[in-house]
This record gives structure tokens, sequence and C-alpha cells, in this order.
């Protein structure tokens, strides 16, 4: 008979994976905007915290004609997602109060490749621009995704507790998605998929309850619908792909009435309420973000990105190309950029054995984001590291995992941790981690900007029919030391990228080995048989 662990325990995991990714994700930051949709989020909470408009007083100068047409009453607009913005009114706030001191100028500050038009040319040729004050509100501001990055962990910690109730197979899966996947990258971007990730696990966690609870009220799980809805809705208006998720979620939320043994099964009335509820939450905000389209374009349906005279993303075409180039290109494929969901898809039957329901909407969901983004002419997601647009489904394909590690936890077997099985698998997840720290040391976006611009020396658009991304020759994953050194904290060390990385690396094991050893002295105590 196991012993569940105290709240007390969850707590003090939470603050140790905090810490730890934390840590790691502020030392690996680049600390500035680096894309052009990075930039386009920033100006439009600039012009909310400055003028409370959502207009854009100029066109990106590196990017004429991106992502910020204009609307019905002349002035620009982002077609990005507008939550993000927001949220970062109170960064910018304070990042204006602290550059009020001038306290950049005698600081190496990083350059933002889109603060006007001619950074990114600084960047390259590794020029300091004579006015440093609009690349310090960058990099300020710039931290928010670190915080949101720290969010995202924490909530996969509680997720993979709640459905496991096991808090250490919950730090450790929450410590492979921050340090094993890609979100390391993308903590220290102005990318939305965070903080669209943030709003997904957020929303997930609340369906949950239907899945862990045998005794709950229709009232109360129809408000915990209505809240996850709102939720998943936030996450629309955060990043439009969210949308994709929306059917799946609602599946999750009607668990329940299929659940043999719940209060609500094969309950007409309640599947009716749920459903209506859930409906609720989410078209609050699907009202709210169709208001902001009419207010701007004139239709509810318009985000701006079929308005003429931007740069469009992209059209609907057969999916060969991109499902290839997702799953397997040197550019852009899941299984060289986040080779632990190879791990998770053998393990998957755990997951399976635990909720059979939930098993095959998580897959059907990922396999639907699969399908759709690869039929998109844009499913490369730009100058980016990885399958950009398929990280929103990487939390759930890691639950796998933490289903595996809840039950060797539950062996309640020390020697557990040595048997030749599990030294393979955590030497895997270190080999992970490793891989990603290889990737945040060097700068991706630049590094594919000095090939583009390589090829059109010598007469060759190497972006032409995506072939970037299928090329060995140009891939990051082999080739990415080969631009610049990307953290702003590493810049000054005067050493190489490879004895730089083997210091980390170095470092990253040991503090894997202490929390190891931890973990089986901890598993000793809390289950006993």
């Amino acid at each position: 008979m196991t012993h569940p662990p105290p709240r007390a325990m969850l707590f003090w995991f939470i603050i140790l994976v905090s810490f730890v990714c934390g840590g790691l994700f502020f030392v690996m930051a680049y600390g500035g905007i680096r894309t052009a949709d990075g930039e386009v989020v920033f100006r439009v909470g600039c012009a909310l915290a400055n003028n409370g408009s959502f207009a854009v007083e100029r066109d990106l100068e590196a990017w004429p004609g991106f992502a910020l047409p204009r609307g019905v009453d002349g002035r620009r607009y982002s077609a990005l997602g507008p939550a993000q913005s927001v949220l970062l009114v109170p960064f910018i706030w304070v990042a204006e109060t602290i550059n009020s001191t001038r306290w950049y100028e005698h600081c190496d500050i990083p350059i933002s490749f889109a603060a006007d038009g001619t950074s990114l040319k600084s960047y390259i040729l590794k020029q300091r621009p004579s006015d440093m004050k609009p690349h310090a509100l960058r990099f300020l501001v710039s931290f928010f995704n670190i915080f949101v990055a720290i969010m995202v962990v924490v909530l996969q910690l509680l997720v993979v507790h709640r459905l496991t109730g096991n808090p250490a197979a919950g730090f450790l899966t929450a410590l492979l998605l921050g340090l094993a996947t890609p979100l390391w990258h993308y903590s220290g971007t102005m990318f939305s998929e965070p903080l669209a990730i943030a709003f997904s696990l957020g929303s997930f966690y609340i369906f949950l309850d239907g899945f862990v609870s045998r005794k709950a009220g229709l009232y109360g799980y129809c408000i915990r619908t209505f809240s996850g809805g709102f939720l998943l809705g936030l996450g629309v208006a955060t990043h439009i792909t969210v949308i994709l998720s929306v059917p799946f979620f609602l599946a999750l939320a009607l668990y329940p009435i299929v659940r043999k043994g719940s209060p609500f099964f094969r309950d007409r009335r309640a599947c009716a309420y749920i459903t209506m509820s859930f409906i609720a939450g989410l078209g609050i905000m699907a009202a709210l973000y169709g208001w902001y389209n009419y207010a701007r374009f004139g239709s509810f349906f318009e985000e701006g990105r079929r308005v003429p005279g931007i740069v469009h993303y992209g059209t609907f075409v057969l999916p060969w190309e991109g499902l290839v180039g997702l799953l397997a290109s040197p550019g852009k494929g899941l299984l060289w950029f986040c080779p632990l969901l190879v791990v998770s898809v053998i393990w998957w039957k755990h997951l399976h054995r635990r909720s059979r329901y939930m098993s095959i909407v998580i897959a059907s969901m990922a396999l639907f984001r699969l399908v759709f983004i690869a039929s998109r002419s844009d499913w490369h997601g730009g100058f980016c590291l990885g399958p950009r647009l398929m990280l929103l489904v990487v939390p759930f394909l890691l639950l796998p995992i933490g289903c595996r590690l809840a039950y060797m936890f539950e062996e309640a077997k020390t020697s557990v941790f040595f048997k030749p099985s599990t030294i393979l698998a955590f030497f895997l997840f270190f080999a992970c981690m490793i891989q990603q720290l290889y990737f945040c040391l060097g700068e991706p976006v630049s590094f594919y900007y000095m090939v583009k611009m390589a090829g059109l020396r010598h007469g060759v658009s190497v972006i032409s029919s995506n072939q970037l991304y299928f090329h060995w020759s140009v891939s990051p994953l082999l080739h990415l030391w080969q631009g610049r050194r990307g953290p702003f904290l590493l810049q000054s060390v005067q050493i190489d990228n490879y004895s730089l990385f083997v210091s980390l690396a170095a470092g990253i094991a040991a503090v894997c080995c202490g929390l190891i050893f931890y973990l089986t002295r901890l598993n000793g105590r809390l289950y006993k048989a």
C-alpha cells in the first residue's frame, strides 16, 4: 500500500523546479528580441503602455509589410494575437522607468534585430548602434518569457502530480519539459508559444478534475469547465493555432459523461450543461477577439492576415512536404529537435493504461495538429529553432513519461533506479538536455539569416521552396556554432564554444546526479510496501 506524500513536499518540488529551470533559462537567455513576430508583439505592447491603443505608429523597418496591415481607420494593427502584448504592458512600464536612469550607456546590451532598419546589420557586423535605448528597453522586456516558461514547467508538474498522485514524477517530467525540449530556447525569445502553452496547460489541469475526482457536483464542475474554456480562449487570443485544440479539450471536459462510476455517467442533461459551460467560457474570449477584429478590420473573423499589402503567412497545400519536414527534416524535424518524444512514444502504453480515453484524445490532438500544420505552406514557422508550431503539444506528449516515472516510484524499491532500462532512460534524458544546451548556446535566428545572405552572394535563394530546411549542410543541428554565441551572460567568457559547452554540460550533469540521488533517498521514505 502506498502512502501519498504531504502537500509540503509538492510545494518544495515547485520551488526546486522553478529555481533550477529559471536559473538555466536566465543563464542561456539572449537578452533581446530576435524575430519579426516578437518585435510586432512588443510594439503593440508599447502602443498600449504609452498610448492606450492597439495601433502601432510605423511598419517594421527591417521587414516592411510584415504582420502590421492597415485597419479601417488607416492605422497599422498587428495580425498576431493581442494577449501577450496586453500582458507585456506592466513589464514595459517598469523597463521604461529603469531606462530613465540611462543605465545602458556604459553596458554591453544585446542588439535586438528589428529595433530599426539597421539593427540586424549591426549585429552581424558586430557594430554598436549609436542609440542603445531601444535595445535596452527590449532587453529588459525580453525576460517576460522566462517567467512564462517557469510557469509552464510548474503547471506541467501540477498536471502530472494530479494525474498520477506522485510529486516526484511531476518534478522530473517538468524538469524534462524545461531543459530537454526546445522550450528552453523559446524561453529566451519573444515568441508567443510559451504563453499559449501556459494557458493550454492551465485549462488541461482544470479538466483533469473529471479524470481524478469521483465525487463532484454538477454546478461545481460546470464552473470549472467554464474556467477551463476561458483559459483556452486566452490561449487562442495568444496564438491562433490553439484553436486546433478546442474540440479535443471539449472531449476532455466531457469525460465524466462516459466514465463509469461518475455521477454524470450517461446523463444527457449534465452533458448539455458541461458543453454549454465550456462554450460560454470560450465564447467570452471569442466575442472579445471578434470585437477586437471588427474594430480594426471591419470583420469579426479578420485577424489581419488576409489584408492586402502585407506579407501573407501561408496557404493550404498538400501535406506531404510538411509531414516529412515536421517529422524528420534536418532543419525542422521533431525527431532531431525534440528526440525526447521518441521515449514518450515508446512509453505511451503507461498513459494508455492509466487513462485510455485521455491517451486517445491527446494522440488525436497531436496528429490533427501535425497534419493541419503540414498542410500549410508556412509549416516551418520561419527562421526559428525547430518545428515551432508543434511546440504547443509537446507538454501533453510528455505525459506518458510522467506516468512511467510514477510507476517507477510506486514500485517502492530504491534499487529500481539502478536497473539497466532505467539507467538507459536517464542517460537518454541527460543526452536530450545536452542537445538543448547546444541549441541555446548558439543563435539560430541570425544563423539562418547568415545562411540566406551567403546564398544571395552566390546568386542562390536558399529559402525558395523551403529547401533551406531539408539540407544537412545548413542544418542548425550540425552547424549552429558557425554563427554567433547566443546568451548575453556568456558573451564575455573568453573560451571557445566547445570548452564552454563541456563546462556547462558537466555542471548540468552534476546537478542531475544530485537530484537523482536525492530522489532515490526520498523514494524510500515516501513509498512503503
